[in-house]
């Protein structure tokens, strides 16, 4: 496994999209208490302080989501590195090992230093084994691939609601059918923050049990 680099804004790719964040279908529906004749009396200020409101704390979700791929980038080159580690300690030892054991069935070797050889042969094998046993225990790999595997999830979330505010508020100007997608998409978008971060601490919470 290889590190994962960490990009704010990486280049959209085929993806499988996820439910949230579908496209939207423009359904004509008037806000509660704000009607297409509303919206055409407000001043140009009043229907882009109205969009800015909602694109200000949008971004904020939007940018949390791509954080949050970025944090599970950080942990999966941490774990990656860790059992990196643990594969080049096992396979010294396991060769120290097989020397000290070669070395150990020798009769005029086995008798070096008042036959410690064995000794230390069944030490050496003692402490591989103790090390396999912290790396089972650690379970750096599959915590890797948890990471791997979340970070897609939000950093597919985020470039798909980065896209469709894009394509269906921000090119729309300000406009009630703007406005209207601004507010459906800022529903979306929580929602699927939460859901992402719920199924990313039940994955965590398997992994560790």
């Amino acid at each position: 496994m290889g590190d994962l680099r960490i990009a704010h804004k990486p280049k959209p790719h085929a993806t499988k999209r996820r439910d949230g964040s579908r496209r939207i279908v423009d359904q004509g529906a008037d806000l509660p208490g704000l009607s297409p004749t509303g919206w055409l009396d407000l001043t140009t200020e009043e229907r882009r302080g109205l969009i800015q409101n909602f694109d200000e704390t949008y971004k904020e979700y939007l940018g949390n989501l791509y954080k949050s791929a970025d944090l599970c980038v950080e942990r999966y080159n941490e774990f990656t590195k860790m059992h990196n580690r643990w594969r080049r300690t096992a396979i010294l030892g396991a060769g120290c090992l097989a020397c000290l054991n070669f070395m150990a069935a020798s009769k005029r070797l086995a008798s070096w230093e008042n036959g410690t050889l064995p000794i230390v042969a069944a030490i050496a094998a003692l402490i591989l084994a103790v090390l396999a046993n912290l790396e089972t225990f650690s379970n750096s790999a599959e915590k890797a691939q948890m990471f791997r595997e979340s970070r897609e999830l939000f950093l597919d979330a985020a470039q798909e609601f980065d896209r469709v505010w894009t394509v269906h508020v921000v090119a729309l100007g300000e406009t009630i059918e703007a406005y209207t997608n601004a507010a459906e998409l800022y529903k979306r978008i929580i929602a699927v923050d939460g859901e992402l971060r719920s199924k990313f601490r039940e994955q965590n919470k398997d992994r560790r049990g």
